[in-house]
């Protein structure tokens, strides 16, 4: 019966210390490795409280996804609070448009995160989204 005590506390034992060694390295105990999680909800590694532009995706969307996303997907409102689009996330947005913005930014003044779609071939022409916590606040459209 002792053997069997012993032997039971040995395992809490040994799973706590892995417990415990999985949550250190996760939080910066000099792993550098990148849990899946980590990358998945952040693939281009952003700085979300960065007010510099920081580039995401190389791809682009057509100047009639973009015009078509704002008047009819989004409404063609500017702010959305009270609005069903307030809903949205950065997620369905995405889906929706087909890529991933191309740049993103903090923008201190909103205090929000601000992505921005350019169009195909167009530096000048860009659709504008603020999300404040993960959810859809506004929108900017130019040139588009």
């Amino acid at each position: 019966m002792k053997k069997i005590i012993i032997l039971m506390m040995s395992l809490v034992m040994v799973f706590s210390f892995a417990a415990c060694g999985g949550e250190s390295s996760s939080q910066g105990g000099g792993n550098s490795e990148k849990t899946s999680s980590t990358v998945n909800d952040n693939p281009y590694n952003l700085d979300k409280k960065s007010t510099e532009t920081q580039p995401m995706s190389t791809e682009r969307a057509s100047m009639e996804v973009l015009r078509e996303t704002a008047q009819t997907y989004l409404g063609g409102l500017n702010y959305f609070e009270g609005a069903e689009q307030a809903n949205l996330t950065y997620d369905d947005v995405k889906e929706h448009i087909g890529v991933d913005a191309t740049v993103y930014r903090y923008d201190d003044n909103r205090q929000a995160e601000l992505y921005i779609w350019y169009v195909d071939g167009d530096d000048k022409a860009s659709l504008n989204l603020w999300f404040v916590d993960g959810k859809l606040n506004a929108c900017g459209v130019y040139n588009i």
